[in-house]
């Protein structure tokens, strides 16, 4: 009898563990099946875990670097990863600007800034330059950030001045944005490339915008989205009369609009996180060799469809699968009504009292999902 091949692949499990760890831990209790082959693929979006998964597929080292926070003056070791021999760096924006690293009584988004993503790209430079390393590409997974600035905070760090009428120099956030008269951006060249890896395809601007979709969930209220709104595209005009940037019509409004900023200033092209999977991660390999698979997050909703890790490995594998085993702290009422018949959903929450109480004993629901799993699966 062929043994089947279950590929154990899912997203990090927010405020439980990365999606390394949450795969190993699944492969620990899915190890007792006969006649099977267990395949660890973990996956990330450019969110949080970004920087483990990048370190299970690529190895290299880990460097810290001191930048400032988001949200005062104070700094902090912030940690990328390093891969000599690709001579590639990969930046985790959960991990410089992300609500892990930012205290909830911070978490305001009209005064948060993206600056410390521009010092942490001038410092990589300074090791370039000092000859301690040598890159090619820098890439960001962009995701779990708790910043609404379009980058402009970073680009502070990079060249750009904003003035308000009476030619005073303003702290880049967005709540001085409509006060804004004048900016003035000296290029400063960097002698990597910026590519971002997006976890959702929202637009910077417009209906299903990254503000109006992501915004309450870093701390935004309708007053604070309508003046982001406005801020940005007030930022966006007078860039564009002033013949500082290239305008596209496709900025991305993942992350609070970082891509979007360097989009315009380094004229990148943005990597959406299905091409990061399929083609640097290596799931093109496995499309039609694997009978089962395990995918899942902390919480599967509406956001899912947009680009997250789990609904990619949904809709790649669907077609040339037997089962797909959806492993979540938990399914949204609307999105479980619409799984299709050969998805089989699995929530962590449902094996306790309450969302807490299953966060808490994450690695017991895992091992009851497993359980559950396997009195599923056909052979």
């Amino acid at each position: 009898m062929k043994r089947k091949r279950i590929l154990i692949s899912p997203n990090g499990f927010k405020e439980c563990d990365d999606s390394v760890t949450i795969a190993e831990t699944m492969k620990y209790y899915l190890s007792d099946i006969k006649d099977a082959e267990l395949l660890v693929r973990p996956i990330s979006d450019g969110g949080d875990g970004f920087l483990n998964v990048c370190k299970y597929y690529f190895g290299g080292e880990i460097r810290n670097y001191k930048i400032s926070t988001a949200y005062d003056d104070s700094s902090f070791e912030c940690p990328v990863l390093y891969c000599h021999e690709r001579r590639e760096i990969y930046i985790e924006s959960a991990e410089v600007l992300g609500l892990k690293v930012i205290p909830k009584h911070f978490r305001n988004p009209l005064k948060l800034s993206s600056k410390g993503l521009g010092e942490l790209l001038l410092k990589i430079n300074e090791e370039i330059e000092q000859k301690k390393i040598s890159v090619n590409k820098v890439f960001i997974g962009i995701g779990g950030t708790a910043t609404i600035d379009m980058g402009m905070g970073m680009m502070s760090e990079l060249g750009l001045t904003l003035y308000d009428s009476s030619n005073i120099l303003l702290n880049v956030i967005p709540e001085n944005y409509l006060s804004v008269s004048k900016l003035e951006y000296t290029p400063i060249k960097l002698p990597f490339e910026i590519i971002p890896i997006v976890d959702v395809d929202n637009l910077l601007m417009g209906n299903d915008s990254g503000i109006m979709i992501y915004g309450k969930q870093k701390g935004a209220d309708e007053m604070m989205i309508s003046l982001l709104i406005k801020g940005f595209n007030h930022l966006l005009n007078l860039l564009k009369n002033n013949n500082l940037v290239y305008i596209t019509q496709s900025l991305s409004g993942a992350g609070g609009g970082i891509p979007a900023a360097i989009q315009l200033f380094y004229d990148s092209s943005v990597i959406k996180s299905k091409n990061f999977l399929v083609s640097n991660l290596g799931f093109a390999y496995h499309l039609n060799k694997v009978d089962y698979l395990i995918t899942g997050e902390g919480a599967y909703d509406i956001q899912t469809g947009f680009g997250k890790g789990a609904g990619i490995l949904i809709k790649l594998f669907y077609s040339n699968i037997e089962k797909i085993f959806l492993v979540c702290g938990g399914i949204s009422k609307e999105s479980r009504e619409e799984l299709p018949e050969k998805i089989y959903p699995v929530e962590l929450q449902s094996f306790f009292e309450n969302p807490a109480e299953s966060i808490a004993n994450y690695k017991l629901g895992l091992k009851l999902a497993c359980e559950k799993i396997k009195g599923e699966l056909n052979f």
